[in-house]
């Protein structure tokens, strides 16, 4: 396992983290407690020492779940996620709908001392609001509260969780390019590169970035994921030095970059990815195969290589893939037995991403009468 320190901080985070989503929340199949805290533990004995969580997940399962392991590792990092108010709306949304948010001052403390008794511990390593708008971000009481905290040993480092969905260009560029945020975590990966890669490219850039005057309009994410025109398309996101503060969910593209996806795959109904138009498949099975020489080549799983490739970035501090079970674990621990890729691997894969990887955008077929 390789090991990379978070910018601002002495910790340091290896390269493959553990997220609990998939554990505390339902939505990924049902775990208990017990069963949770083995699959954690294995990561653990064989190397992984950062856990991210969050106070939503599960109304607070995903940190109680978490505090015996801590009291066995106490040595272990972890970083969890505050905003969803939860305490006055206890019922799970239907469907992909959000809950309530709250990122008050008072509500930021409040939900910070929670999760400390939750999680039975007296530090949280990474503190992160959950899907906040550009609207929080733009307060300056935001920014101070998460820094008293940290100024009070409640917290080390801090900075924003994107989402839900992929997008957020306002909140990553102005977080990134003009807050400095110590910490983001957003969507990133070989099939997803946008706006991630922006998000890079203004961490580096800092307020002379020329997304942030829309973003602070709040009118970047009307443009979706698409790179605002000031945006260099041959920018090379892994050859940017900025301090090493992005960690990365949805790694495998919802699933796409595992490997185990094709044209005839179905969904069950309550599974958020059957929500997804047929392009989305179809398209992203075509794109997979378009890398597939590439594992060959290299002797690895495409679900390594996805991991490979974000490794291949060193502003990027530790990958969150969703993980299942026990093999999928091995495999994607099996990636850290590998050199990230090489500049000359990263060159095809911008290349493919810069053409759409040369599938043609899938049009559903209608049936008329």
């Amino acid at each position: 396992m390789r090991y990379r320190k978070l910018h601002g901080t002495e910790l340091s985070l290896s390269e493959l983290g553990f997220g609990t989503w998939t554990l505390a929340t339902g939505w990924w199949g049902t775990y208990t407690d017990d069963e949770a805290r083995r699959l954690i533990s294995i990561a653990v004995d064989r190397g992984v020492n950062y856990i991210d969580t969050a106070d939503a997940y599960g109304n607070g399962r995903g940190e109680t779940m978490l505090a015996p392991l801590l009291r066995e590792h106490p040595e272990l990092i972890v970083g969890t996620k505050f905003g969803y108010d939860f305490y006055n709306n206890p019922e799970r949304p239907r469907g992909q709908r959000e809950l309530p948010q709250d990122f008050t001052p008072q509500f930021i403390r409040f939900a910070c001392e929670q999760s400390l008794q939750r999680l039975g511990v007296d530090h949280i390593a990474i503190y992160q609001p959950h899907n906040p708008r550009v609207v929080t971000l733009l307060q300056d009481e935001h920014w101070e509260t998460l820094e008293t905290l940290k100024s009070e040993g409640k917290i080390s480092s801090y900075g924003p969780s994107l989402g839900p969905a992929i997008g957020w260009r306002d909140e990553g560029i102005y977080a990134n390019a003009v807050r400095h945020a110590p910490v983001t975590q957003m969507i990133y990966n070989l099939l997803e590169q946008d706006p991630g890669r922006e998000f890079i490219l203004a961490a580096e850039r800092g307020p002379s970035y020329a997304g942030v005057d829309e973003a602070r309009r709040g009118e970047a994410n009307k443009k979706l994921c698409a790179p605002s025109s000031a945006f260099e398309h041959e920018f090379r996101a892994w050859k940017a030095h900025p301090a090493p503060q992005f960690l990365i969910r949805v790694t495998h593209s919802s699933g796409m970059l595992e490997g185990k996806y094709t044209l005839d795959t179905k969904f069950d109904e309550n599974d958020h990815r059957s929500h997804r138009p047929r392009a989305w498949l179809v398209e992203g099975v075509q794109k997979v195969e378009k890398v597939e020489p590439l594992c060959r080549e290299r002797g690895v799983t495409i679900g390594q290589l996805a991991l490979l490739w974000l490794y291949a970035h060193p502003s990027i501090v530790s990958a969150l893939p969703n993980i299942y079970d026990e093999t999928q674990l091995d495999e994607f621990l099996g990636a850290s037995e590998h050199a990230p890729l090489n500049d000359g691997e990263m060159e095809r894969i911008h290349a493919l991403y810069e053409r759409n990887f040369d599938v043609v955008p899938y049009v559903e077929e209608r049936v008329t009468a």
